[in-house]
Formats: C-alpha cells, structure tokens, sequence
C-alpha cells in the first residue's frame, strides 16, 4: 500500500469518527450539522482511498464518481453547520434548502453521465506515481461551475465563524477559534488539486487529508470545549423573545430602544401602537412614551437602582401589577450612562395570591358550615345559620331558605328581608316564580336578571329594586330538598364564580337537610303506629302518665276512652288482613277527626284503641264517645267483595278523686265498661 492510501485512509477513519462522536453527543441541530458534514467527508475519503488503490483506469474512473456524492454535499452541509453555530436567528426555509442542494445534485448528474458530454471532466489520463498510477483530469466547463459554487459556500460558512468569533466570549469564543483553525486546510489541499499546483503530486488529491487535520481540531473542539453540547445564544435573538419588557434609557432619561414584549405593553396600556416606527419612540423621554401610564413614567423619569412595584388600571379592565428593576448602564448609578428598565408581570402571581386567600377563606366558610349543621338537626335553626354563613362568601341583599314539599316551596328561613317574620312557614307554589321553577328542574345553581315581579317569589316593597338572582337548589340523590334563592340590587352581581362556590355549599345543605328529615322520621316512627299513624302503646303510656299525674295534682277533670271494632276477626277471615289493615286506617282517620288536637289518640293494640281527654268530665267524654260510634256507623269500606260497614263498642272512665286511683285503674275500668257494651249487644257505649 503506497503511503498516499495510507493518509487517505487514515483521513476516512478520522473523519468517521468526528461524524460518530457528533452524532452520539446530546441531540442539537449543530451537533447533528457537524455529524451529516463530516459522514460527507467520511464518505469523499473511502471513495478517494479506493480509487488510489484501483490499478485499471475504469475502476479508478468509477471511485472518482463515487467521491462526488461527498465532495458536492461537503460545502452545503459546512455553510448549514456554519450557520446553526452563529446562531444567528436566521431560519433556513425549506425553499432556500432546495436552492442549496440544485447545483450539487445537477453536479451529480453530470459526473454520472459525464462519457456523453464531458462537462465535468474534459479528459482521464494515468500518470506513474509511488506503487502504480495516479489518474488525472482535465476539467470541463460545469466543474468551474460546481467548484466556484463550493467556495463561495466555503467563504461564506467561514465568515459567519468569523462573525461569530468576534460576538461570542469566553469559552464560545474559543469553539469559534477552534473552528477557524480547522477550516483552512482542505480547502487549501483542494486548491491546490483542483489549479494543478501540487507539483511532483500530480494526480493526488490531497483535501481529504486536510480533512484529518481539520478533524482533528473539531475532536479537540468536541471533546474539550464542548463543541455541540454548549452552543452560543444569540443576546439580540434572546432580548427580542423575551417574554418581560425590556427598555433602554440613555444619559438624558430618553428611551434608546424597546423589546418586542415592552412595545406590546406599551400599545396595551394606551402608547404607541407595536407596529410604530423607532422615531416615534426613540429620543423621547419616558413622560413621552408612558404618558397614558403616570406611575411608571414617574419611575423611569427619576431612576433609582433597585426594585419596585407598579399597577396599571384604566377603566374597567382589572388590575395589572408588575414588578420594575432598574439597572444602571456603565458602572455605579452615579455614573450611569443610562438605565435599564425589566418589567415581570406579576399579575398571575398576585391573582393566584388572591385566589389563594379566597380559596381559604371560602374553605373555612364551608368547614363552619358542616360543623355548624352537624350540630342541629331543627330545620328552622338551621335556615338561619345557612343563610348567615352563605352571606360571608356570596354576598348578596336577600337571601331565602325554602325548602320543598311536593310542589310547593315552603319559606323556612329570611335574611335581609324587612318585616319578613310572617312570612315564614308559608308555603308558594313553585310554578308561581319562574327562576325558582327554573332553578329546581335544572338541579343545578341558576344565575339569572330579574326582569319582573314574577321573577321575585316574594312580596318585595315597590321601593325594593331587586336586579340579580341566584337560585341554588339543595339536591340529594337526584332529587329537590329545598332552594336557596339570593336577591341583589346591583346587575349582575352573580358570577360563575359564585356558581362553584355554591355548588359544594348546597351540598352539604341538602345532605343536612336529608339528615334532618330521616331524624324526623325516625323520632315520629318511635312514638307512633306504623299502620295508622296514631300513637303506639309506650308513646301513650308516658303521654298520659303526665297528663294523669297533672289532672291528679291541681284536681283537674281527665277521662279516658277505651274502644274496639266490633267482630272484628270475622272481618279479617272473611275479607283478609288486607282489608282488616285498610278498616284500621280508615277508622283512625275517623278518630283523628272527631277527637281534639290535645287529646291523645293510642292504637291500644290489635283493634283496640285509647283516647285521653284531658279537662274532659265523664258527660263531655261520653258524648264524644256517642258521636264516635255514630261516626263509626256511618263508615262504608270499599273492598273487591262488596262494601263493609262496622261498628264500634265503646267504654268510657273518668278519673275519681279517691286515693289510689291510678291510670291502670282508669284503663281498667274504661276497659270493664267497654265489655259491658259488648254484652248489650255491642254498638253501644257504656260508662
């Protein structure tokens, strides 16, 4: 092997390498620039090894073609690599790239077809040289083309480093020194190839071997200066995408220059518009440029070091806070040759701030409220405090606590309501108001205007100008408990954001309202009779201990009922336990009706049943009694089998002033006297 293979091989694998190393360093668009640039040359140099190495002219013609597929891709991926170095900002659009790559691939072509027109290479010949021939050329017309092409990519990618070189500091200036070093020698090499001025070497292409050279300067670069890992930044590039506003003042406090986001802010708070010309802005003083903005003129007109914070608000738009640091220019603010000015908004800060104060304010409100309603179970202790804690977090002129029964809304609970008081307890029908309606059939929170008296449930004063409603509807398990339904004067005073905050406030309402329901019923179902609703056998004996001990003690009248439902069995044997349950019920209906809200009205057992009346003498007892049995009389049941009349046996007692009167005594003999109506033939009432 002759020494010329030897470096142009020794070229290959160096080249190979610096294309490997780039290629597996953190992925960077210069990193992988420098990777394609040097798999180019990496493919020149095996092509230009194998073609020294060839002994016939074919074989040695073949190589030379081959090394075009790098020597015409070399200086478009230098200039490429070049340009991602500089960082220059400039962006390399597809159409320029096609440009790029139109005179290399046309150069290709030619070299393929060269034999028809000879443009690229006019004639071959063989030339003695150390272990064999060397071939050499001569050029035809489109090499100069193809060659002018290359340098003048080659000038240009060596101008952009330069460039670079004098922009960058440190250690960026020393990669672009690295670079400059190592550009030089291939071309230098392939100068003098390509002008036939390499004398005795006649027919050896030396570029590739520049190339060890220059590989050897990017391995240093890569390997010690990081030269695809820690890449340069443009400053101008990075002032302009800054997202904070920056400004420059000179000595005489006027605006030297702005970023793209200081001119945003300006036309946002009512400068010059983004797209105004520099003249409009540069040269005149900060009192000029921010005089829609006093507070930060006044800040940039008498710049002092440090840290300060500025509010924009104009009209009705919200609040906008930012925080200014000024910097002087040139050294100690005594000396300054000008200022610089950095704005951070700080809105979404302080409105996270803010929305973090009510968050917890909002939570706290809601933690009151579920151990507050936890600790009640009254629904007209608890309509209060609803209201009261829903007034700290939604404020409102209004508020009414309804709840719901069946159709209508009852009024349980007012705030701010003048001389509301008699209306509580009172029942509207939920149709009569629209927005109530509206509110409960969404099942949702309900933000509305009022737009008429019927949009208002209650009867509001013609002097009250209620504006803005909010219906909240308590809902548990799908179904309407009750509404909160909040009035305010001022228009649209109601926002989604009350919406939310109400929303897991009515939550916990419906829940405690629920809750208070099943208590309600479990309290009514432990005193009373499941069938018919009146007292059972406990709730009545601790009822009419009181009542006996009280008549007892002040020497007051009491007379108890004792009664039963005649041949009753018969009833059940001959209709079913069915009908016997349905006769129960309609015979405590009749009870209900014709007995005293204060009488205390007990199913005894079976078809038994008891009737306390307190201030009751035996002549008023007993004609209850008599109006009972006509009642009872007159009673037709409906069954499958015909209709069902009874009757009713009935004994009456009253209590006797004697010692030793008990009200086991007083059921007893109410009890005797019952079956001595049996025993006249029942229908009767004895006492």
């Amino acid at each position: 092997m002759s020494l010329y293979v030897l470096i142009l091989f020794v070229g290959a694998l160096v080249s190979g390498a610096v294309a490997l190393i780039a290629w597996q360093r953190p992925a960077t668009a210069t990193g992988r620039a420098l990777a394609y640039l040097m798999a180019a040359v990496f493919l020149w140099s095996v092509a230009a090894t194998l073609q020294a190495a060839a002994y016939s002219m074919e074989a040695k013609i073949l190589f030379s073609k081959l090394q075009y597929l790098g020597i015409v891709s070399s200086p478009v991926l230098l200039f490429l690599f070049a340009l991602e170095f500089s960082r220059s900002g400039h962006r390399v659009g597809v159409a320029v790239r096609v440009a790029l790559w139109v005179i290399p691939a046309t150069t290709l072509i030619l070299v393929a077809t060269n034999g028809s027109h000879r443009l690229i290479w006019s004639k071959f010949s063989l030339v003695p040289a150390a272990g064999g021939h060397a071939l050499t050329y001569e050029f035809g017309g489109f090499f100069w083309v193809h060659a002018g092409y290359s340098y003048i990519l080659f000038v240009a990618a060596a101008l952009l480093i330069v460039r670079s070189f004098f922009r960058f500091k440190d250690i960026h200036r020393q990669q672009a020194l690295t670079l400059l070093l190592a550009l030089p020698w291939p071309w230098v090499a392939n100068f003098l190839f390509i002008s036939g001025q390499n004398g005795a070497f006649a027919g050896q292409d030396y570029t590739p071997f520049g190339f060890v050279i220059a590989g050897l300067f990017l391995l240093w670069g890569i390997l010690r200066l990081q030269l695809v890992d820690l890449l340069p930044v443009a400053r101008r590039k990075v002032i302009e995408s800054m997202g904070e506003s920056l400004i420059v003042l000179d000595e005489a406090g006027r605006v030297a220059g702005m970023n793209p986001a200081a001119r945003k802010l300006l036309a946002s708070v009512g400068g010059r518009d983004e797209s105004a010309n520099d003249k409009d802005i540069v040269g005149h003083t900060a009192d000029e440029v921010f005089s829609t903005w006093p507070e930060m003129a006044a800040a940039l007109s008498a710049p002092a070091a440090g840290r300060a914070e500025l509010a924009w608000k104009r009209g009705g738009q919200p609040n906008r806070t930012f925080n200014l640091h000024l910097s002087p220019l040139g050294g100690p603010a005594s000396r300054a040759k000008g200022w610089v000015a950095v704005l951070y908004d700080f809105t979404p800060v302080k409105e996270a701030e803010a929305q973090a104060v009510e968050v917890r304010r909002v939570a706290e409100a809601l933690h009151q409220t579920g151990v507050t309603l936890s600790q009640t179970l009254d629904p007209k202790q608890m309509s209060n405090l609803i209201l009261e804690l829903l007034g700290r977090i939604i404020p409102f002129d209004i508020g009414v606590f309804l709840t719901a029964q069946g159709a209508d809304l009852r009024l349980d609970g007012l705030r701010g309501f003048p001389n509301g008081q008699p209306l509580l307890g009172q029942s509207f029908p939920m149709a009569g108001c629209r927005l109530c309606d509206s509110a409960a059939l969404r099942k949702r929170p309900l933000i509305s205007a009022i737009t008429s008296p019927d949009d208002i449930l209650l009867p509001v004063p013609k002097d009250l100008l209620l504006r803005s409603y909010l219906g909240i509807p308590l809902v548990f398990q799908d179904h309407v408990k009750g509404l909160l339904a909040l009035y305010d004067s001022r228009p649209d005073r109601f926002t989604e954001r009350d919406v939310h905050i109400a929303e897991p406030f009515a939550n916990q309402v419906a829940i405690s309202l629920e809750n208070s329901r099943l208590f309600e019923e479990l309290s009514r179902l432990a005193v009373t009779d499941n069938l018919t609703g009146l007292l059972n056998r406990r709730a009545f004996s601790e009822a009419a201990e009181r009542e006996f001990e009280r008549a007892r003690r002040y020497r007051r009248p009491l007379s108890l009922i004792l009664f039963d439902i005649d041949k009753f069995k018969s009833v059940n044997d001959a209709h079913g336990h069915l009908i016997g349950d349905q006769v129960l019920r309609v015979l405590s209906e009749t009870v209900r009706k014709t007995t005293r809200a204060t009488d205390i009205v007990c199913r005894w057992g079976g078809e038994e049943f008891l009737i306390l009346m307190p201030e009751q003498g035996h002549d008023q007892a007993f004609s209850t009694a008599e109006r009972l049995r006509q009642d009872a009389s007159n009673l037709v049941v409906v069954t499958p089998s015909g209709h069902l009349s009874l009757t009713i046996s009935l004994g009456v007692a009253s209590l006797k002033r004697q010692e030793g009167e008990s009200l086991d005594g007083l059921i007893g003999r109410a009890d005797a006297a019952m079956y001595e109506a049996k025993a006249a033939g029942r229908n009767a009432v004895r006492g």
